[in-house]
């Protein structure tokens, strides 16, 4: 039976209840740390329900009931019960990456909660890194794997729509992470949003590794499975990281239809992969692979699917998706188009925020991915974002969003939540809008993303997104990882115009010091061909070492903060020894053009 035909739920409580009373003794997720058989567990629908009724309990007695509550469990089902033990005990969850410091720093002193639950296993070490942080010594813990009985004792809460499940924070890759406020209703209307947009029923099977802390891994690959019915296979996020393939292993091994990920996750596979492992995989079940990103990219989904052709997988599997967590997550994605809708603009008329379609061929030609129609009912605007007038159908201007997706506001943030959530757009009473800081624009019913407001460059009056730098930027060498590049602008002294930086990873084994000198010459030169621009510093660091939040972007201010501290280690490096204007000029573009060219050739046959 479909999740449809069964009455709309009210609660996320109410949602868990009924999938156990129609499933049962159906697997709702099971986990393997490495994705295979291996030690492999699991939990019913039944047994889901009664894990949460038993933790609500406790957190009841203990007065938790309407406070906030850190879930400080690792990824699996020991943080997907505990989840649901807030839900059932009328607290308001907080889930918490339990293992990276900077996230803990940022977020356990902002939530100001009183009580946290976590197991046995990593109890110490967190409480110690928490200690070593000067936060947590009056947390009030429950060990959630140690609650086994007492389900008999849970009182059901008195909950409504416009409850508060839980605070999610954002990732931080562009400011300090911020509590959202999300209500039932959010939640249920975009798992509603997601059902949508992904057309299914309870006879999909799903394998994820992402995060469950993180809004993409929490809500796209937990709460929607449980809202749509059906079985979901969970493996850890690190042991994605350590080796990617065994995501692709494990989708082949359990048959799945459906799987999400991020941009990254899919480049991972393809520069990670031989080809006996591909070999080995058959993906020929998958129907819907959602990608979410900050952007999505059209090199990534052709790359991808010419590396795994002949496992089986097809491109009209490929879902590009756009959402954020003051959203809930998604916001737009899907269409009628049988593949991914991939628009052709000018580099040059963007950086004036005008949408101009060229050939796929043209010199200046960038490939912007469409996120699919939004969904939910929700609406979605244009808008310039210094005056906040509407833009014209052609120009790239601010996504705004309004519908009961949008969150309540900031945890404790009143001011930024005014900001951020109550937009009108100027002369009119068009709102409240959602201002998502994401750049933008529709076309063909769908929604382009093409950047975010504060990681826009702008030199001499001209706008650089640090996104499409990036990607021609790793397009320069096969040694150059895709994905992990960040592009930024600094302003090297007072009166100074804003000046270019390269931050990017290699892979350097078989490069000689004269090598990596000279790619990151030929980074430069690559860049002024493509954007007239030069830059100000190259640097070339090892893989892994950019600063990401933990679900994996890349965090551009932190790593500006690191390159003007000092704090980067290059393998190699060039930087501006004069004063020279940042815009060059046509005869020096020439030179640099060629220049990049020649370098450009003579690398391509060197060892990756």
């Amino acid at each position: 039976m479909s999740a449809g035909s069964t009455p709309a739920a009210t609660t996320l409580l109410n949602l868990l209840q009924r999938r156990a009373a129609t499933h049962q003794g159906k697997v709702a997720f099971s986990f393997s740390y490495n994705g295979d058989d291996d030690n492999r567990i699991q939990l019913t629908y039944r047994e889901l329900d009664e894990r949460a009724r038993a933790i609500a309990a406790a957190l009841q007695r203990h007065g938790a009931a309407g406070e906030r509550v850190l879930v400080l469990c690792r990824p699996g089902l020991d943080h997907i019960a505990a989840y649901f033990g807030c839900v059932y005990a009328g607290a308001v969850a907080i889930p918490v990456h339990e293992r990276l410091a900077p996230r803990l720093s940022a977020v356990v002193p902002d939530a100001d909660a009183r009580f946290a639950l976590g197991i046995s296993e990593t109890h110490e070490e967190i409480t110690a890194a928490l200690e070593a942080l000067g936060e947590g010594r009056d947390l009030q813990w429950l060990m959630s794997d140690q609650i086994v009985d007492g389900a008999e004792d849970w009182v059901e809460p008195d909950l409504d729509p416009e409850s508060i499940a839980m605070v999610q924070y954002t990732s931080g890759s562009t400011t300090t992470p911020k509590g959202v406020l999300l209500s039932h209703r959010n939640l249920l209307h975009n798992l509603g949003a997601i059902r949508q947009t992904w057309q299914a029923d309870d006879t999909a099977i799903c394998v994820f590794w992402l995060p469950s802390h993180h809004d993409m891994g929490l809500i796209g690959a937990n709460l929607s499975m449980l809202d749509i019915g059906c079985t979901t296979h969970l493996m850890s996020p690190t042991a994605f990281i350590k080796r990617p393939m065994r995501w692709l292993e494990a989708l082949s091994a359990h048959r799945a239809t459906y799987t999400v990920a991020p941009n990254f996750a899919f480049d991972a596979c393809v520069q990670s992969s031989t080809p006996e492992e591909r070999a080995a995989l058959d993906l020929s079940s998958l129907t819907t692979v959602m990608n979410g990103a900050e952007p999505v990219r059209a090199t990534t989904l052709r790359q991808f699917t010419a590396a795994f052709a002949d496992s089986g997988f097809r491109p009209e599997a490929f879902l590009p998706v756009y959402g954020l967590a003051e959203a809930t997550l998604l916001v737009s994605g899907g269409s009628d188009e049988p593949l991914p809708l991939v628009a052709c603009v000018d580099r040059g008329a963007l950086g004036d925020d005008r949408v101009v379609d060229v050939d796929a061929g043209h010199p200046r030609a960038v490939e912007i991915v469409g996120c699919g129609s939004v969904r939910g009912g929700q609406r979605v605007a244009i808008v310039d974002p210094v005056t906040r007038q509407p833009c014209e159908p052609n120009q790239v201007g601010e996504i705004w969003m309004s519908g009961p997706s949008v969150a309540g506001g900031f945890w404790g943030r009143p001011e930024q939540t005014k900001q951020t959530f109550c937009a009108f757009v100027a002369d009119t009473s068009d709102g409240p809008y959602l201002r998502t800081g994401d750049l933008g624009f529709l076309s063909a019913g769908q929604l382009f993303v093409t950047g975010r407001c504060k990681d826009l460059i702008v030199i001499s009056g001209a706008n650089y997104y640090p996104n499409d730098i990036e990607f021609v930027v790793q397009d320069t060498h096969p040694a150059l990882v895709s994905g992990r590049g960040a592009v930024f602008g600094i302003t090297p002294g007072r009166g100074a115009v804003e000046r270019l930086v390269v931050v990017q990873e290699v892979h350097h084994h078989g490069l000689t010091d004269d090598d990596l000198n000279t790619l990151a010459h030929a980074i430069r030169g690559t860049i002024v061909k493509h954007h007239a621009v030069s830059a100000h510093s190259v640097l070339l660091v090892e893989h892994l070492s950019i600063p990401t939040t933990s679900s994996g972007k890349i965090q551009r201010s932190e790593t500006r903060r690191r390159f003007l501290e000092g704090e980067l280690a290059p393998v190699a490096q060039w930087r501006v020894r004069t004063a020279a204007s940042d815009v060059v000029k046509a005869k020096e573009l020439d030179t640099a053009t060629a220049a990049a060219d020649v370098l450009r050739s003579t690398l391509a046959g060197q060892p990756s």
